[in-house]
């Protein structure tokens, strides 16, 4: 089981990448789990996973947050291996004025994630539709990990 969460984490850790950016506004984050549940079936199992993130933005425009928090949960597919066949993610974040904005993301086979802004108010609502993609930098342990996410458009 400990190997199953290691490679969920290894996957899934970009999930807590964010939304909200269009050129220019990329950083990185780090995901802490704190919930995990699973349901197994005959042929695979499926796996949702909650992480409470902080996202660090590298250049945030005048009047936005260096940083905010989000939590994240992660729905993982997996099959008869330890390796996700796929898998979606929500994302959903109130920066320290009162904005809110979510992203939704979808696994990539290279293990990134890509993530785009689907809904957002105040300074945010701009970036609806701006999408990012996530990487895990350093996964630490099966409950933690730091990640990069860079904009796509």
């Amino acid at each position: 089981m400990k190997k199953l969460f290691a490679a969920l984490l290894f996957v899934l850790a970009p999930t807590v990448s964010l939304a909200g950016g269009h050129s220019g506004l990329g950083g990185h984050g780090t995901g802490m789990t704190m919930n995990v549940e699973t349901m197994q079936g005959t042929s695979g199992t499926l796996v949702m996973q909650t992480t409470q993130d902080v996202w660090m933005w590298e250049t945030p425009p005048e009047g936005f947050p260096a940083a905010t928090t989000a939590t994240c949960n992660q729905f993982i597919a997996l099959g008869t291996t330890p390796q996700p066949i796929g898998g979606a993610v929500v994302c959903r974040a109130v920066d320290p004025d009162g904005d809110v904005f979510m992203n939704t993301g979808v696994f990539q086979a290279d293990g990134t994630v890509k993530f785009t802004n689907v809904a957002a108010t105040g300074k945010w609502a701009a970036y609806i539709g701006a999408s990012w993609i996530g990487k895990t930098e350093t996964q630490i342990g099966d409950k933690a990990s730091v990640y990069s996410f860079t904009p796509t458009n």
